[in-house]
């Protein structure tokens, strides 16, 4: 069932938590206005959509869904994977994690899907077979022991996962993902009050071949990419946090090229 333009604006404000007032300050014009788009008694102009999807911070996929509802065509191209126009996003992508080596990076998309992974982490993953799905690497991880703080780590993802559904105004895939991992067992019997959220870096701390190695995160996505799935994407680099990690992945490298 198509949607009015009035209800979509509605639900995007509620989301936001803005007030007609609040959101009709930030576009610049009146509440009274507002409220008549809200109700289907006006109807905005295409800038008027952009604006105002521009105010709440609406995915480029729904705010392309917002202007098809006022009547307007799609403002952010949505192409294949392959496109050639997407060729310099890709070679980005690729670059970034090739020059992050020995340490491990990898590229997801909206769903955690793995779209790219440079060589370390290819094969820190490897004891759990082909990686598709960062989340699923996550719920597998948890019936191993290579994981030495899951449960703080499954919380920090979870926790991830709420703030990007959030964002994106709900995506069926990820609440099925979010609700797998909250409702796992190991979570479900963790003593969430003994893990202490206040440290200044809390690592993923792994057991791999004997070793103690304990990694954290930076996350990137493209500032200017207008493409729809390709503005989704996150490079996730992963970074020693201590020197007998750094060793570790720098020895690994040196074992590699002999």
């Amino acid at each position: 069932m198509k949607r009015d333009f009035g209800s979509i604006l509605r639900d995007w404000r509620q989301l936001r938590r803005l007030s007609q007032l609040d959101l009709s300050v930030d576009v610049g014009v009146s509440s009274r206005h507002l409220s008549f788009l809200e109700s289907g008694r006006a109807s905005p102009s295409r800038n008027m959509v952009l604006r105002l999807a521009g105010a709440l911070e609406i995915p480029k996929a729904a705010a392309n869904d917002a202007l098809a509802a006022a009547g307007f065509a799609a403002a952010f191209p949505a192409l294949a994977a392959d496109a050639p126009d997407l060729a310099p996003v890709r070679r980005a992508i690729s670059m970034t994690l090739r020059r992050h080596h020995p340490y491990p990076g990898f590229a997801i998309d909206r769903g955690w899907n793995v779209i790219d992974a440079n060589e370390a982490a290819i094969a820190l993953f490897a004891p759990f077979g082909p990686v598709a799905n960062m989340v699923e690497l996550l719920i597998a991880a948890a019936h191993f022991d290579i994981v030495e703080n899951w449960e703080e780590t499954a919380l920090l993802s979870l926790a991830r996962l709420r703030a990007e559904l959030a964002h994106l105004g709900g995506d069926e895939e990820l609440e099925a993902l979010a609700a797998r991992l909250g409702d796992h067992p190991r979570l479900a019997a963790a003593e969430i009050g003994r893990i202490d959220f206040n440290q200044a870096v809390i690592p993923t701390t792994l057991r791999i071949d004997g070793r103690r190695v304990s990694l954290f995160s930076t996350i990137a996505q493209f500032g200017t990419v207008q493409e729809v799935a390709a503005s989704e994407i996150r490079i996730e680099l992963m970074y020693p946090a201590d020197e007998a990690t750094a060793a570790f992945f720098e020895n690994r490298q040196v074992e590699a090229r002999r």
